[in-house]
């Protein structure tokens, strides 16, 4: 009886972070160092941090795909796929876009396997030589609930500001800031995790030599909605030789409030990065309190840029 019960709760358990797991980053690159992504330097996943960020980037056109693996006790065999991209044009314009698919463990006694997927397309335009905005609309879906048998649909929207201003001190140095103002309809409204979350950061872009370079970024940012509330602070770091070789480290910690999951998570995390010509490969590591999905978990990003 007590197994049943155990197996029940975390079945349910699983339902409800599945639900969040479309606001953890895919970007290996991000998520290595903490997952602070709106105050970073952009890539083909910026549509999950701040897409404002690609007008500020020099290349025209990238693409990625990623792979994660959620572990844990509860978790294990919770993977997500996603793809990002976006294309900038006429000097002051660019589309980004994402996707992303969770997929959870098939649950044999209900033959059900429970799942959620994701869809953002926005567009990007450069107020000045350092600033620029961005506006990216999202819909959401969930399926396979374990309490609810059917499908729920959301929609949502991002408006995301990007500055990058230079530092006199140190040729060549730059100070990222963001915002971003994530608004989501809400699948179900009694059991949905977010509803307004403002997010802003800070990063700093520091070329010892040419072939040596230090980023540093860090970000805040609060969920609010009717069921709970949760406060993130993250902080990362890369630092890159010779543009073919990235070492990342972070942090992530969240405080949960309200809601049948009140508590504080934390993990760190670590990654490296390779680059060949137009070919990108990054991998993070997650470690965190046993038996959440940021435990153990793996992600990998594969990308093309042009």
């Amino acid at each position: 009886m007590k197994r049943s019960i155990f197996i029940l709760f975390a079945l349910i358990s699983t339902s409800l972070w599945a639900q969040g797991l479309y606001d953890h980053t895919p970007n290996a690159r991000v998520a290595a160092m903490g997952g602070a992504g709106v105050a970073t330097q952009a890539d083909a996943f910026a549509t999950f941090g701040n897409a404002a960020s690609t007008l500020m980037e020099y290349k025209t056109v990238q693409v990625a795909f990623a792979y994660t693996d959620f572990a844990g006790e509860v978790y294990r065999k919770n993977r997500m796929l996603s793809g990002g991209g976006y294309v900038r044009f006429a000097h002051r314009h660019a589309l980004v876009v994402g996707l992303q698919f969770n997929m959870e463990p098939r649950i044999d006694v209900l033959d059900r396997r429970p799942g959620a997927q994701r869809f953002d397309l926005g567009y990007g335009y450069k107020l000045s030589d350092r600033v620029a905005f961005a506006a990216t609309a999202r819909y959401h879906r969930a399926y396979g609930n374990i309490v609810y048998d059917d499908n729920y649909d959301g929609g949502g929207l991002d408006l995301a500001l990007f500055s990058q201003l230079p530092v006199q001190l140190i040729e060549d140095a730059k100070v990222n800031i963001g915002a971003k103002l994530a608004f989501d309809a809400p699948v179900k409204p009694d059991y949905d995790r977010y509803g307004i979350a403002p997010a802003v950061g800070v990063g700093l872009s520091l070329p010892f030599t040419d072939g040596h370079k230090l980023d540093l970024t860090s970000e805040l940012r609060y969920g609010i909605s009717s069921r709970e509330d949760i406060f993130a602070a993250k902080l990362g770091a890369e630092y890159s030789l010779m543009r073919l070789l990235y070492l990342r480290a972070g942090a992530n910690v969240s405080r949960i409030i309200g809601g049948m999951h009140e508590q504080t998570i934390g993990y760190g995390t670590f990654g490296v990065g390779v680059r060949f010509f137009h070919l990108q490969f990054d991998v993070a590591y997650l470690v965190g309190k046993r038996n959440t999905p940021f435990n153990n978990a793996v992600q990998i990003n594969f990308g093309l840029d042009f």
